[in-house]
């Protein structure tokens, strides 16, 4: 089943269109990076960005175009890339097609894999190559937004430890950083196919995964807290962030997954 999933979503224009979509979406935010940076030059080291700053997670590109991209827009990219397949897969009869050849649990664990290691393939191919691109174009830069004049006093500072040790290891942090979103965007895939387990309906499923994203981002404990490096929010912050967003995912994906199964056998 699994390679037949995979099959048709290579035959499937929309999955390619968003596919190309994460990959390029980085890798254009570094085109902006590149236009400030033309404009200041590349003459002296304390005015080249450091690598690690210029990479997408640390968005420090002006507009913060890609990130609202990828980033605020995640739960409709996901969707559409592919979890909310299900549903079509319901209306035209495909599902109880393939409950009848294979096992229920082995269907939705398989569809939970995907969600997880589709998105979290490609995610970490772009992050990997954005930050590969970032080290060749801005060798030997030191510029992080003029916080690096300020580390001494940032030293001081029990709340701004971990920045500090941040910028002392830029590279380690952004590989670090990298698996992280990975894995981040990996978990919310399973949470987008679960929401479409419950919901397969597209005007319900669609509001429900962006809101319950939104309301992540936003909150006080925002999970974009642990999903991007070198900013002012500590441990203090980004573990509650982490706790909070863990525990809402794994509670719709169980809901999710157990529900379907459940419904199933009755």
């Amino acid at each position: 089943m699994l390679r037949f999933e995979i099959s048709k979503l290579l035959k499937n224009r929309r999955f390619i269109f968003f596919a190309i979509l994460i990959i390029l979406v980085p890798e254009m935010d570094l085109l902006i990076q590149l236009k400030n940076q033309f404009e200041v030059g590349f003459d002296t080291a304390s005015y080249i960005t450091n690598p690690a700053m210029a990479s997408f997670l640390a968005g420090n590109s002006i507009g913060h175009y890609g990130q609202m991209i990828l980033i605020w827009l995640l739960p409709v990219i996901l969707l559409n890339l592919y979890t909310d397949q299900h549903v079509s897969e319901i209306k035209n009869g495909y599902q109880n097609a393939t409950l009848i050849r294979e096992s229920r649990k082995k269907v939705y664990q398989t569809k939970l894999a995907l969600s997880a290691i589709i998105p979290g393939l490609l995610v970490f191919i772009s992050l990997l190559l954005n930050f590969v691109i970032a080290l060749l174009v801005w060798h030997g830069g030191k510029d992080f937004s003029g916080m690096e004049d300020e580390l001494q006093q940032l030293k001081a500072v029990k709340s701004f430890q971990l920045l500090v040790f941040q910028m002392k290891h830029p590279y380690g942090t952004m590989v670090i950083y990298i698996f992280i979103f990975t894995i981040m965007v990996a978990i919310f895939g399973m949470v987008t196919q679960a929401i479409v387990f419950m919901f397969p309906n597209y005007y319900i499923a669609y509001p429900f995964a962006f809101l319950l994203w939104i309301v992540q981002i936003m909150s006080p404990y925002s999970s974009t807290y642990f999903m991007q490096p070198f900013i002012e929010y500590g441990l203090r912050f980004i573990i509650p962030a982490i706790i909070i967003y863990l525990s809402s995912s794994l509670i719709v994906i169980g809901i999710g997954y157990f529900r379907q199964v459940k419904a199933d056998v009755l």
